[in-house]
C-alpha cells in the first residue's frame, strides 16, 4: 500500500464519520404509525416479502413490509415464523393470520441482545403465522431471483444428505438450512463458519471464472470486465445482497476498474467505498458482528498482501501454500477482539484448517452450480452428484477433524476497549511494517503508545453489580478488584458463563450457594469455568448434587451464619415480606455483602440505592 493512501481526505472523512457513529448513533425507536405501538395482538396482514425465507427444521423464518392490519393500510417491518407453510418466496405478497408480540430478549447481561438486533435493523415486531389465507406472486424482478434461488437449494436437498446439502447450500448461497447442531459447533471450533456464509471470496470467485471463461470466447479487456461484474452482480443478488456481499460487490467493482485503469490501490479504496455506502443506507451496521469482521478481516488481507512479497524463487505450489497461511493468519488476527467480545472464544485451528477448507470450498463452490446445471441435463447428473457427494464428505471429515483437536478453540474474556485500541495499533503497526524507513524509531513510539492506551483500562472499572434472573431465582455477581463472586447458582450454566466472560473473567473466586435443595445447584449441570471456592449451608449433601460438586474441583467448604467468607457475611435464611425480613426455612444462608443483602429465595429489587435480593 502506497504511504500516499494515509493521506487522502476521503480516508479522513471516513474515519471521522466512523468514529460519530461510533459514539453518538443509538439503537432506532420505532416511529408514531408502526405497528409495535399496537402490539400484542392478533390480526389479519398483507405483507411484502423483502428477504428470502431461512428453512429451519420445520419452519419458514423471514422479514416483511407489512401492508396492511385487519384491512386498513398499517406501517412497519416484521419478522416473521411460519410453522408447515407452503414455499414461500421472496417478492411475493401474503395475507395471513398472526400472534404479533414485541421481540423477546434475554435480561442477562453478556447473552445476545434478539431486540436489540433486530431493532438495528428497524424491525420492532416478531410474528407467529398461524394461517396462511392467500399468496400473491407479482412478476418482479425479486420473485425471479428467488425461484432461481430456490430451484438450486432443492436440487441440493433432494439428492443430498441433510448435512451436505447444508454445508453446499451455505458455501454456495450462504444458506446453512437445517445443518446438524453438532456439526454447526464443529464448524465454529475449526474457524470455518466463515465459509458457510456467502461473502466476498464468493464474489471474487464469480467474477474471476466468468472473467475466465468470457476471455475464451469473447475480446476486449473492458467487455470481459463488465460482463463479469454483471454475473457477480446477479450472484450477490441471488445470495441474498446483505452487507457482506454488497461490500464485496462493490469492492470486486473498485478492484476491476482499478486493474481495467492500472490503478494498484484500487481494492482498499474499493473497500472503503463499500463500507461507506452501507454505513450511508444503514448506519447501524456498524454494530453487527458481520460487518465488523467483514471489513476487518478484508483490511488485514489487503494490506498484508499489498505490503509483503513470498519470494518467487519458492516453488509455486509452496509459495502459495505460504501466502494462503499468512493470508489466514493474519484475517484471524484481525478479528481476536470480535471472537472475544461477541463470542468470548479464539480459534487457534482456523489458521490451519483454512488452507485446507478455502481452496475445497472454491471447489465445492463451483461443483453446487455445475451440479444445478447439470440437473437439467440427466445423464452427466448422476456422476457430478457422486463427485459432489465424495468432495462434501472429505470437507466434513476436515471440519471434523480440525475441530477435535487440542486447543482448537479456547474460551476468553472480553476485552477492555483501551486493549482493543491498543491491540489495533499494534496490528496495524505490523501490518505496515515495510512503509516504514526507521523502523527501530517507529517501534519505540508504536510501542510506549500502545502500552499508554493499554496502561488507561486500569482505570476504567468493570460493572460492579450484575443481577442475573435464572430459571427459578436471581443472582448476583459481586466483582472486587480481580476477585469475583457469586451469591447463587441457580441459573442456566451458559447464561452465567456469558456473563461472566462479558464482565472480562474466567472464574468465580468465591460460590455461595443458600440451599441444599437441589434447584440451587442448577448451573453446576452444565458450568465449565473455573469455580475456586463453594460454600454451603452446613447438612447432608443428597446424591444428586454431590456429583455436580465433585465435577467442578472446587474447594468445597460450610458456611456458618455470623462468620465471613471472601469478605462476604453469612446470616441466618431470611425472607422478606411486606418490606420486612422474616425468618426463613431450615437449613437456608442469607449472604451481605457492602449494600447487597440476599435472601434464602433469592429473587431480587432495587430499593434505593441499595440492592435487596429476597
Amino acid at each position: 500500500m502506497h504511504p500516499s493512501f494515509y493521506k487522502r481526505p476521503f480516508l479522513i472523512v471516513f474515519l471521522i464519520y466512523v468514529l460519530a457513529l461510533a459514539i453518538f448513533l443509538k439503537v432506532p425507536k420505532p416511529k408514531q404509525d408502526d405497528i409495535f405501538y399496537k402490539l400484542p395482538l392478533k390480526a389479519e396482514i398483507s405483507a411484502y416479502i423483502n428477504s428470502y425465507p431461512r428453512n429451519k427444521e420445520d419452519k419458514q423464518l423471514f422479514t416483511a413490509d407489512i401492508l396492511t392490519l385487519d384491512g386498513e393500510n398499517q406501517k412497519g417491518k416484521i419478522y416473521l415464523s411460519c410453522k408447515n407453510c407452503p414455499e414461500l418466496q421472496r417478492g411475493q405478497i401474503i395475507t395471513f393470520k398472526a400472534d404479533l408480540f414485541v421481540p423477546g430478549d434475554s435480561d442477562n447481561y453478556g447473552s445476545f441482545e434478539w431486540d436489540k438486533y433486530l431493532a438495528r435493523k428497524h424491525i420492532f415486531t416478531q410474528g407467529n403465522i398461524s394461517e396462511i389465507k392467500q399468496t400473491e406472486s407479482p412478476k418482479s424482478f425479486w420473485f425471479y431471483l428467488a425461484k432461481v434461488r430456490t430451484s438450486i437449494l432443492n436440487v441440493f436437498k433432494d439428492n443430498l444428505p441433510a448435512n451436505s446439502a447444508a454445508i453446499l447450500s451455505g458455501i454456495t448461497l450462504g444458506e446453512k438450512g437445517d445443518i446438524s447442531d453438532t456439526l454447526y459447533t464443529a464448524f465454529q471450533d475449526s474457524g470455518a463458519m466463515h465459509l458457510l456464509v456467502a461473502s466476498g471470496g464468493n464474489v471474487g470467485f464469480v467474477t474471476l471464472i466468468v472473467y475466465f471463461l468470457c476471455s475464451l470466447f469473447i475480446g476486449g479487456r473492458k467487455r470481459i470486465a463488465f460482463t463479469a461484474l454483471a454475473a457477480a452482480l446477479v450472484y450477490t443478488l441471488i445470495a441474498g445482497a446483505d452487507a457482506p456481499l454488497l461490500r464485496a460487490y462493490l469492492m470486486t467493482v473498485a478492484g476491476t476498474v482499478g486493474f481495467i485503469l492500472g490503478r494498484k490501490s484500487g481494492i482498499m479504496q474499493g473497500l472503503l467505498l463499500a463500507a461507506f455506502f452501507i454505513l450511508i443506507v444503514n448506519p447501524q451496521s456498524l454494530f453487527e458482528a458481520g460487518f465488523q469482521m467483514s471489513i476487518l478481516a478484508t483490511c488485514a488481507i489487503i494490506l498484508f498482501t499489498s505490503n509483503f512479497k513470498i519470494n518467487y524463487k519458492i516453488p509455486p505450489v509452496l509459495r502459495w501454500g505460504l501466502e494462503l497461511f499468512f493470508v489466514s493468519l493474519w484475517a484471524q488476527l484481525a478479528l481476536v477482539p470480535v471472537f472475544t467480545n461477541y463470542f468470548y472464544k479464539i480459534s487457534f485451528s482456523a489458521v490451519f484448517s483454512n488452507l485446507f477448507l478455502v481452496p475445497l470450498s472454491a471447489v465445492l463452490m463451483a461443483g453446487g452450480f455445475i451440479l444445478w446445471l447439470a440437473s437439467f441435463v440427466k445423464f452427466i447428473f448422476v456422476p457430478v452428484l457422486f463427485v459432489i457427494k465424495f468432495l462434501l464428505l472429505c470437507f466434513e471429515y476436515l471440519v471434523n477433524f480440525f475441530a477435535s483437536l487440542p486447543m482448537s478453540n479456547i474460551t476468553a474474556p472480553a476485552l477492555k476497549s483501551t486493549t482493543i485500541i491498543a491491540y489495533y495499533i499494534l496490528l496495524f503497526y505490523l501490518l505496515n511494517l515495510p512503509l516504514f524507513k526507521k523502523k527501530l524509531k517507529s517501534f519505540i513510539i508504536v510501542f510506549i503508545l500502545t502500552i499508554l492506551i493499554f496502561s488507561c483500562g486500569i482505570f476504567i472499572k468493570p460493572q460492579e453489580v450484575t443481577v442475573l434472573k435464572g430459571r427459578y431465582n436471581l443472582n448476583v455477581i459481586l466483582l472486587d478488584g480481580n476477585q469475583a463472586k457469586m451469591l447463587g447458582a441457580s441459573i442456566n450454566g451458559s447464561t452465567a458463563k456469558k456473563a461472566l466472560l462479558a464482565l472480562g473473567t474466567k472464574k468465580i473466586d468465591c460460590l455461595f450457594i443458600n440451599s441444599l435443595s437441589k434447584s440451587y445447584f442448577y448451573m453446576l449441570n452444565d458450568f465449565d469455568l473455573k469455580i475456586k471456592n463453594i460454600y454451603l449451608p452446613y447438612g447432608e449433601i443428597s446424591k444428586e448434587i454431590e456429583p455436580l460438586l465433585i465435577k467442578t474441583n472446587a474447594k468445597i467448604m460450610p458456611a456458618f451464619a455470623g462468620q465471613d467468607y471472601c469478605g462476604v457475611t453469612a446470616e441466618n435464611g431470611w425472607v422478606l415480606i411486606d418490606g420486612k425480613k422474616q425468618i426463613g426455612t431450615n437449613n437456608n444462608l442469607s449472604f451481605k455483602v457492602g449494600q447487597i443483602a440476599t435472601a434464602s429465595n433469592l429473587k431480587a429489587i432495587e430499593n434505593g440505592k441499595e440492592y435487596i435480593v429476597f
